[in-house]
């Protein structure tokens, strides 16, 4: 079931309707409320995902966000440093969506402060990351959700695009 959480400066939509792919969609400015939150919910439903046999892609779409803040790109190399085991074997594949240079930077500067996050694959819409994602899955013999292209955000997450477009 889609969640949406949101404060004054950002909303954060997570959207598990068509797991084993995960689509996240970040707007405005995450700050560390909202990045726990963010970790606490991705953390549940990437394990209750392995515990019924199937691992994730995940996908995070931060073509609607501002440039984190250096607390946020420290909070973002420690959650990816400190990730365990058991959310690593869940997970097939790490993408995340950019379209602007000075995020595309900032995610670079994250990568040097987590090599973890190195692994991360940029695409520069989210359909051509789900595309992505379904030929993962193919090739991984899983489960392909029923998603239809172009990605929309499920309803309740309508509020969160209007306030935070950019």
């Amino acid at each position: 079931m889609p969640e949406v959480r949101q404060n004054a400066r950002g909303a954060i939509v997570i959207d598990d309707r068509y797991a084993p792919i995960l689509i996240t969609t970040f707007f405005g400015e995450t700050n560390l409320e909202l990045g726990k939150w963010f970790e606490e919910m991705n953390k549940k439903i990437t394990l209750s995902q392995a515990a019924h046999g199937r691992r994730l892609i995940s996908i995070s779409d931060a073509t609607a966000a501002s440039k984190p803040s250096p607390e946020m790109r420290r909070f973002w190399a420690d959650l990816s440093n400190n990730s365990s085991e058991s959310m690593k074997n869940a997970t097939l594949g790490t993408f995340i969506v950019i379209d602007n240079a000075v995020l595309r930077g900032a995610i670079t500067a994250i990568g040097w402060l987590s090599p973890a996050l190195r692994d991360l694959e940029s695409f520069s819409t989210v359909d051509d990351a789900i595309r992505e994602a379904m030929a993962r899955l193919i090739k991984a013999r899983l489960p392909l959700p029923q998603l239809a292209q172009p990605y929309q955000l499920p309803e309740l997450a309508q509020a969160a695009r209007t306030t935070f477009a950019r």
